[in-house]
């Protein structure tokens, strides 16, 4: 064997190995994102049954007005509760349209941007579902003591009581509004 077929059969190794490294980078890649795929279906999941529970809640409810549709403070409350729950579920289905419009065969910047939205997303309504239900718990007190219970909250816990509960309910939004800045 000379000089040049020495050159040629390196060469050629060299390709074979430069081949075998970009195909083993280009599994290691799908196997990185098939977790990625996998826990963003588990997200999914855990969407799915959010939303069918906020549903479910939103016919309750419904049904809860349609059966004290003559007593408006009744209403009111349910009403208060229909639209947070309402705004719970236009939430979900956002997060699960962004999670399935990740594409795991496009670049990894871009399914890294995605998912980084995602859970910013996700963040932000955590935190505005824990700083509104401070003034959510009020209409929640209401409608389920009156629907589980049977029980008049304005009567058994006085609108003093209750109006005070609004109050502190705004005054931690606000003080939460202040922190977070």
């Amino acid at each position: 064997m000379n000089l040049e077929e020495l050159k040629l059969n390196w060469a050629a190794y060299d390709q074979k190995l430069d081949t075998r490294i970009r195909l083993n980078l280009r599994l290691l890649n799908i196997i990185k994102l098939n977790k990625t795929r996998s826990a963003m279906q588990r997200l999914i999941a855990i969407l799915a049954l959010d939303l069918v529970v906020n549903l479910i809640i939103v016919v309750y409810l419904g049904s809860f007005i349609a059966d004290h549709i003559t007593a408006p403070r009744f209403v009111l409350a349910a009403l208060v509760l229909d639209v947070f729950v309402l705004l719970l579920i236009v939430s979900s289905i956002r997060q699960m349209v962004m999670a399935r419009e990740i594409d795991y065969s496009g670049p990894v910047a871009e399914i890294q941007k995605k998912m980084e939205t995602l859970r910013i997303h996700r963040i932000k309504r955590t935190k505005w579902t824990l700083v509104v239900a401070t003034l959510v718990w009020t209409p929640l007190q209401i409608v389920a003591l009156k629907a589980f219970l049977g029980l008049d909250a304005y009567a058994l816990l006085g609108t003093g009581y209750l109006a005070w509960n609004v109050v502190v309910g705004v005054a931690v939004i606000a003080l939460a509004i202040w922190v977070s800045q």
